[in-house]
Order: structure tokens, then sequence, then C-alpha cells
């Protein structure tokens, strides 16, 4: 008799919980913080489409838009770490905390990150009527004219606002800042010659780039790196602006407190996903590099764009709102 209850036993344990449901067993939400038709919205519906069809469940993208981002930040925050709420998260997530004095919500402690799906170099553009054929020239004309001319970008606090203003720094320029209502209104603002100047990611402006409806002078690559979608564009240093190594990323997270399981199951799949030919090449084709990184590399960089972000705002004098 105890043996059989120890057999039955047995048999209880090694039996997988019925009621446990593979993940995912429902649609997922993913939370860009951005209007459609921006570099961090591209991202999340390329990799959102690749993880559906990987995973059998809907990735449905969720735009919440406002407030330079951090109204879909805190849904994300307060959201049920169960998987089913996550975000493309992008270097505005580690701006905002250096633009408002208060937030209802801690980026280092309030999210699980996942992995880095996508990162890539910007690049300062101008209007093809503009007098500059290269940075040199475009820093030289700024300088003898302080005050004349602008740039522009998507919200004050944005990175562009803030790339913008950093090379306003490196570069010793006095130029105007003029803030419009997202990259769907900056972008046609400089091709229609509205403003003089604007630093974006490269997915933003790419295809006007090789129209010749804009003309790129620098890309904010390491040193001498050429960006691949723009071999023959000169990286800031080699352009005579240092200090203006930018690489913006965009990368899922959700929830504090989701399953280790659940986060390492998500990486997986962003790894299989972006080493798919066609979703490699549509990241490749918009100037972006597909990196799948660890839950760990991606929480260190998040931590160090941080840092980074809040002293680029002290240095630029933005008083947080």
């Amino acid at each position: 008799m105890r043996n059989a209850l120890l057999f039955v036993l047995t048999l209880i344990g090694a039996t997988p919980c019925l009621g446990a449901e593979a993940y995912p067993s429902k649609p997922v939400r993913v939370v860009v913080p951005f209007a459609p038709g921006g570099s961090t919205d591209f991202t999340a519906r390329v990799i959102s489409q690749q993880l559906s069809e990987q995973l059998g469940r809907s990735f449905v993208v969720d735009n919440r838009t406002g407030a330079s981002g951090t109204i879909a930040n805190g849904i994300v925050a307060k959201s049920v770490p169960d998987g089913y709420t996550l975000m493309m998260a992008d270097t505005s997530t580690t701006i905002a905390p250096g633009l408002f004095k208060s937030l209802p919500f801690d980026v280092a402690r309030d999210f699980a990150a996942i992995t880095q799906v996508m990162g890539g170099p910007n690049v300062l553009v101008v209007h093809p009527s503009s007098k500059a054929n290269t940075l040199r020239e475009f820093v030289a004309l700024a300088q003898a004219n302080p005050g004349k001319y602008n740039y522009g970008s998507s919200g004050a606090g944005g990175l562009n606002h803030l790339m913008a203003e950093l090379f306003k720094v490196m570069a010793k320029v006095n130029i105007a800042h003029i803030p419009y209502k997202g990259a769907g209104e900056v972008v046609p603002a400089v091709l229609g010659g509205q403003v003089d100047m604007l630093v974006a990611t490269i997915p933003t402006v790419l295809a006007h780039v090789n129209s010749g409806r804009l003309r790129a002078l620098a890309v904010t690559t390491d040193g001498n790196k050429r960006a691949p979608s723009l071999p023959e564009v000169p990286s800031m240093s080699e352009a005579g602006v240092s200090g203006m190594t930018i690489y913006a990323w965009y990368g899922l997270v959700g929830p504090a407190g989701m399953p280790k399981e659940i986060v390492n199951k998500l990486r997986a799949e962003v790894v299989k996903a972006v080493a798919v030919p066609s979703v490699k090449e549509r990241f490749i084709t918009q100037g972006g590099e597909p990196v799948a990184s660890s839950p760990e590399e991606f929480s260190t960089l998040v931590r160090s764009e941080l840092r980074r972000w809040a002293e680029v705002i002290r240095s630029a004098g933005i008083t947080p709102e």
C-alpha cells in the first residue's frame, strides 16, 4: 500500500500542471510611445509582425502618444507583469527623467529589460537649397551669422532636440530651436525649407536623402566609421565636429517583475526574428542594425543612457518641468 502511494505521488509530481498555458496564449500588446511613422513605430511593427508569425499569437502595436513618451511609459510600468503588455522603448525613455521633476515611474526600477532590437546612428540633414554642401561649410555659415540659422525637432526634449543642442556646443554655433509635434511635422518642415537643419534617426529621413530632397552632411557614427545605408556621408568626427557619437536604440521592455522564463523566451524569439533575412534587410535598408542583446546587456545600456542624457540636459540649460 505504501509503495503504491509513493508511486502515485511520484506520478503527480512528474505531471505538468494542466492549468498552465504556454506563453503566449493570447494576443500581446506592444505599446509605442509615439505616433505611427517614426523609427520607434517602424521597429515595433517589423518585430511584432515577425513575432506573431513565429509564436502564432498576435503582437499588436498600440500607439500611445503624449508627454514626450511618458504616458506610454506610465501605462506599461503599471501593467500586470505577465508578458502581455510590452513596450518598444527607445532613447526617449532614458531622456524623460532629466526633463521632468517627477514621474509616476522609475526607468531603472519599474521596467524589465528584455532585449535591444535595433540600433543605428543618426544623420544631420539640410535642405538641398542650402549654401552648405559639407558640415564644415554649414558650421562656418552658422558661426559667421549667429542666430540666423535654425534647426527643427519633433518636440522639446526629444532626441533630435538634444542631439542638436549637443551639436551647438560641440560645433560652437548659435542656432535657434523650432519645435514641432512629432516626426510627421518636422520632416515636412525641413523638406519645405521652413527649417535649416535637422538631426534625425536615419530611417526617418533616408528615403528623402536618397531621392535628393534632403542633403545629408554627417552621421553620428563612432570615429571614422560610415553608416552602411549612407556610405558616402562622413562621420561627425571626419567632418570636423567631435563628441557627437550618438546611436539611437530601440528595445523591448515590460513591467518590472515579469517572470524570467517569459523574458528569456521573448529574447530568444527576437534573436530568431532579427536573423530572418527579410527582417534583417528591412532594418538595414532603413539605416539600422539588428541587435538582440541579452537582458543584462540591454539593462546596462539603459542605465548608461540615463546618465548621459541627464548630463546633456543639464549642459543645455534645460529646466525640468
